[in-house]
């Protein structure tokens, strides 16, 4: 039997598209004995679908009968927090879904739960394990950027409100694309130029499309699904009722400044092609390839990076979080996902909502910040 005894709580998309085959990549040392999904029948299925032993509709009787070593929490975010904290009670390190919570406060019980159980709270920043942005970090540590002071992070996708589950409902996902893939933007982005904290915020969500029936034909890769979808739940944009796109504007330490822009729907070009890193040496580009942006010679130029793909397959970030976290659990690693860093990535995704409900800046004081 492998070294570790792992559960999915949680069976919709990125559970069949991500965590169960990470897991199922590493069967040399971890094995998937059960899932759970409140929705009975999805449980049933994903573990008929994968050869899993158990499912259960109540991941509190997975927790008791089968003691996991290692739970995967792949519930919509408002549900990330009592799952998790459950999992590392019952005395199981917990690989959890971003965001890690639906608020910085929520996180940090998660992280003091974590504490308490002796137990490890990974974080799934997935973008962090992609190649490029490997291959960023490694050109911003080397000194090619200098001293970084603005950051443009986009997350636009024209049209692709994710319409198989619950994201598009406040009372299960909390907000819409600032949490879905905002977060994955900004907390790559910031842990490349070295976590810089949070000092004030501005920002603004808005709902132009996503309480409309717009007629369009689209597809679930467009929405962030390009597999993992094998029993979709009805959708109806009556029940839209999160933001479409969110824009703001952070101020961090050290005179650096980040413009954000994350979208499931908005009249603009798609994709990520405005996302970069400027400094005082030179910049990174990062979409649609790395590119270095810099001066040679008294000529302005610019490289792209060869940067070698290993695992070109959907969630490869998925592959790299559960190796790494495994390497956590054994001492041979760092945790490359850190507490502090979570946490400051969720302060900032507050007070881009509260300074968009309040229309007035957030300014967060430096004893906040210790």
């Amino acid at each position: 039997m492998a070294k570790y005894k792992v559960a999915v709580i949680g069976n919709g998309m990125i559970a069949n598209a991500a965590h169960i085959p990470a897991w199922r990549d590493i069967t040399d040392i971890a094995e998937i004995v059960a899932v759970a999904d409140d929705r009975g029948g999805i449980a049933q299925e994903t573990a008929e679908r994968y050869g899993i032993p158990q499912h259960y509709k109540d991941y509190n009787e997975l927790l008791a009968k089968e003691q996991p070593d290692i739970v995967s929490v792949c519930t919509p975010n408002v549900y990330h927090k009592a799952a998790a904290i459950a999992s590392l009670k019952a005395g199981a390190h917990v690989l959890c879904e971003k965001p890690l919570s639906v608020s910085e406060a929520g996180a940090a019980e998660m992280y003091d739960a974590a504490e308490k159980a002796g137990k490890i709270l990974y974080a799934n920043q997935t973008m962090r394990f992609m190649e490029p942005m490997i291959a960023a970090k490694a050109f911003f540590d080397a000194g090619y950027v200098g001293k970084p002071y603005y950051i443009e992070a986009s997350a636009v996708r024209r049209r692709g409100i994710p319409k198989w589950g619950f994201f598009h409902m406040k009372e299960h996902n909390a907000w819409g694309p600032g949490f879905d893939i905002g977060v994955h933007v900004l907390d790559a982005l910031l842990w490349i130029v070295g976590a810089p904290k949070v000092k004030s915020v501005v920002g603004k969500a808005y709902t132009a499309f996503g309480d409309k029936d717009e007629g369009l034909k689209e597809s679930l890769a467009e929405s962030g699904a390009p597999i993992g979808v094998f029993t979709p739940r009805p959708y109806s944009y009556k029940e839209f009722n999160v933001e479409d796109f969110i824009t703001g504007f952070v101020r961090l330490e050290g005179g650096l400044t980040l413009s954000l822009k994350a979208s499931w729907a908005i009249n603009a070009p798609e994709g990520g092609a405005a996302t970069f890193i400027s400094g005082t040496k030179g910049g990174l580009s990062l979409f649609p390839e790395l590119e270095l942006i810099s001066n040679m010679a008294g000529y302005q130029t610019s490289a792209k990076a060869k940067v070698p793909t290993t695992n070109n397959i959907p969630f490869s970030g998925h592959f790299g979080a559960t190796k790494q976290m495994i390497a956590a659990i054994e001492g041979r690693e760092e945790m490359l996902v850190k507490k502090s860093e979570v946490l400051n990535v969720l302060r900032i995704l507050d007070a881009l909502y509260a300074s968009s409900e309040s229309e007035h800046e957030v300014v967060f004081e430096r004893s906040m910040q210790e």
